[in-house]
């Protein structure tokens, strides 16, 4: 075999190596992030996570739950400013969308908006905590009552 051959055999090789053998799919934006929520069936309300200093600037959330569902997310503070500002627009309503179809923090990360994804899921995952907590607190200090009961 001769030099070319094997050069273009080896550089084949090594991006199949470094895909993991796998054919490409169909571009996506997206990059799973972790997360997860525990809402009661009759969670409601609204919640504001806390503010997360990511390295191209604080990005902080609003949740609105009601019947145990995500209704609505809301960025309140996002990158400003250039590029960073840019891509903070873009990827604000595809975070959004994320997160209302996962019922959960455990949202996509936009390509290109890696830290913006972080700073909004952990803000996110932070203000569906408060309201999770805040919902079994609710349902715990009601007290069943009984009919023969005497006050």
């Amino acid at each position: 075999m001769n030099r070319p051959a094997l050069a273009t055999a080896g550089t084949v090789l090594g991006v199949l190596l470094l895909l993991g053998g796998k054919a490409a799919t169909s571009p996506t934006p997206f990059a799973l992030v972790q997360g997860s929520s525990s809402l009661s069936a009759t969670a409601a309300g609204t919640s504001t996570g806390p503010v997360i200093n990511t390295r191209y600037g604080p990005v902080q959330v609003e949740v609105v739950v009601a019947g145990g569902r995500i209704t609505d997310v809301t960025a309140l503070q996002l990158p400003t400013g250039g590029q960073s500002g840019q891509i903070a627009d873009y990827s604000s309503p595809l975070l959004r969308r994320e997160a209302i179809a996962a019922q959960s923090a455990g949202i996509h990360s936009v390509s290109g908006a890696t830290y913006t994804s972080q700073g909004y899921a952990s803000s996110l995952q932070s203000a569906l905590d408060q309201l999770a907590a805040s919902s079994q607190t609710q349902a715990s200090s009601v007290a069943p009552t009984s009919a023969g009961a005497k006050a």
